[in-house]
């Protein structure tokens, strides 16, 4: 799935020259943490998030003392900057990851969790053509079809020991698996309790009719 399949088009948006203020008044109108910052030519300059206004003057009062002559550091003036500047484009991220409407979906939710990010504009000759956030990666979950297991147990017996081995790794010499009216059973023994818990997660996902689980865990070795 690519992002021109679930991108959100009417996206709403800003222009790095207007007050924060009247950033603040789109976003709580149109009910979105984040809008993409555009230059006339519709071309991502930036992005404003709820995150860059936290620390505004007018919620937070300055812990500075004002000392004439105190060298002040970058970091300071950078965050002086943030904190009392006047238009979007003085608050705004302006290194801003972006994708192609053929981006893959998978590498898009990768990079929203690796950079601690909401969502990622979408941009098409360097303009902006939508947006993707987690809540519509999150859409993904619900629409997937359910794993249909086939009814035969000898079926249900091969469908689970081909996911234990392209999964995990676990061989039929490893773990055991036996069917019998819809009910995998698993022998055998494994290395921490973690595996046997990913093992258990792995037959639930395929919806078997129920599940017993006679793995062993291999005691610890002593050093």
């Amino acid at each position: 799935m690519q992002a021109k399949d679930i991108m959100t088009t009417s996206v709403v948006s800003i222009r790095p020259t207007v007050s924060v203020r009247h950033a603040v008044a789109v976003m709580m109108q149109a009910n979105v943490s984040g809008l993409p910052v555009v230059d006339d030519g519709s071309r991502v300059c930036g992005m404003l998030t709820e995150g860059d206004l936290l620390l505004r003057r007018e919620i937070r009062a300055s812990t500075r003392s004002s000392r004439a002559g105190e060298i002040i550091s970058e970091i300071d003036l950078e965050r002086y900057i943030c904190t009392n500047g006047w238009s979007v484009a003085d608050v705004m991220s302006p290194d801003v990851i972006v994708a192609s409407p053929d981006s893959e979906v998978s590498d898009i939710a990768e990079s929203l969790q690796a950079h601690r990010i909401k969502r990622l504009p979408i941009v098409e000759d360097g303009r902006l053509v939508g947006i993707v956030s987690r809540r519509d990666i999150l859409g993904i979950i619900l629409d997937a079809p359910m794993t249909a297991l086939p009814r035969e147990d000898e079926s249900v017996r091969m469908a689970v020991r081909t996911r234990l081995r392209s999964d995990l790794g676990l061989t039929s010499q490893k773990v055991q698996v036996t069917v019998k009216d819809g009910q995998v059973t698993l022998d055998g023994q494994v290395e921490s309790e973690l595996k046997r818990r990913a093992i258990r997660i792995l037959v639930e996902s395929l919806g078997a009719g129920g599940y017993r689980d006679r793995l062993r865990v291999a005691p610890a070795l002593e050093l």
